[in-house]
């Protein structure tokens, strides 16, 4: 009996040493928008810290997600930055290229830093989503908000997300 509750308490401690130690502090947002001809365009906001890059990738029943794409900058993002997925600029250069994107599938997008000191807090979105928002729209995840879907997910004009992307509660 002592043996299997030393097991139990022992397998706790573990298991609650690495959950707390796999997380990367978020300091930032990261949005969905599209260009005048309905490209996805990427947007972040860093409030803390800064970011190196971005993924694109879909859950997967394997045990590591499903890149979709990857790209990075030279200089790190401290503020605002946006650049479209499919063919970026603006400092931003493509690691892994986007794959096409899928009907009926969601997506996850965040922002990273190469020493995984900070990321950005993930929008998920559908090709469907994608396509009913308009240039100047960003989706992006703000949590339990007048506006919100049921998953916390919100549409907004860009310059509200550029103001509420780091609002604290």
């Amino acid at each position: 009996m002592r043996i299997r509750h030393a097991v139990l308490v022992g397998a706790s401690v573990l298991t609650a040493a690495v959950l707390s130690g796999c997380t990367v502090p978020v300091g930032g947002s990261t949005g969905i928008s599209v260009t005048e001809d309905g490209r996805p365009v990427g947007v972040v906001a860093v409030c803390d810290d800064r970011i190196d890059g971005a993924t694109l990738y879909v859950d997967s029943k394997k045990k590591r997600d499903d890149t979709r794409g990857t790209w990075s900058r030279k200089r790190p993002v401290t503020g605002l930055a946006m650049w479209t997925l499919d063919s970026p600029g603006k400092g931003w250069s493509t690691d892994e290229a986007m794959a096409p994107l899928e009907p009926h599938r969601t997506y996850h997008l965040y922002g990273w830093t190469r020493d995984n000191s900070s990321s950005t807090a993930h929008v998920s979105f559908t090709r469907s989503q994608l396509d009913n928002l308009r240039p100047g729209q960003v989706r992006y995840f703000a949590g339990e908000v007048a506006g919100a879907d049921r998953e916390g997910f919100r549409t907004v004009p860009l310059e509200d997300f550029r103001s509420e992307a780091c609002e604290e509660d």
